[in-house]
């Protein structure tokens, strides 16, 4: 399969797959991040136009077996459940990360020094995006790993403590 012809493909359905979920989410917040997630998606689709006039026409056979995740995900779209921001940021961590996973076996599997070189260039930008969501991720769930609960949250145990007891 065509390299950028792939990775073009995987970025549409990601596009399309979260514009379909912002359509769909009933919260103002995981509507506005499923957006921004569409948004990066087309910025991506843009880098890859400007990339089509140096590697067009690279075959990579590795790519052949690659499943695009987007397009599995918009099949069980009706079963995904995002109530909230942290799941919409999980939602799409799991798949940014499939997709860079997918690009890096690839490159890695790939003969041809000119391709691999295609391939780790789109992994990178897929990264950059990646890594974007892992920070947006970390802190909106913050809260939900705050240091101090492992600490206080069973005081109960310590109701005596520093009481002489003897």
């Amino acid at each position: 399969m065509e390299v950028l012809r792939f990775a073009q493909e995987i970025d549409r359905n990601g596009q399309l797959f979260y514009q379909e979920m912002a359509e769909r989410a009933e919260s103002v917040g995981v509507r506005n991040i499923f957006q921004m997630l569409a948004q990066r998606e087309a910025r991506l689709l843009a880098r890859l136009a400007t990339r089509a006039v140096e590697a067009d026409a690279v075959d990579a056979p590795t790519l052949d077996q690659r499943v695009n995740v987007f397009d599995q995900l918009r099949r069980q779209e009706d079963h995904l459940a995002v109530g909230n921001d942290v799941a919409a940021y999980r939602l799409a961590l799991d798949a940014e990360r499939e997709v860079v996973f997918q690009y890096e076996t690839a490159a890695a599997a790939e003969e041809s020094p000119a391709l691999r070189k295609v391939l780790a260039e789109i992994a990178e930008d897929e990264r950059e995006i990646l890594a974007e969501i892992e920070q947006l991720y970390d802190f909106t769930n913050a809260p939900n790993n705050f240091l101090a609960w492992g600490e206080f949250s069973n005081l109960g145990e310590f109701r005596n403590f520093g009481q002489n007891l003897d």
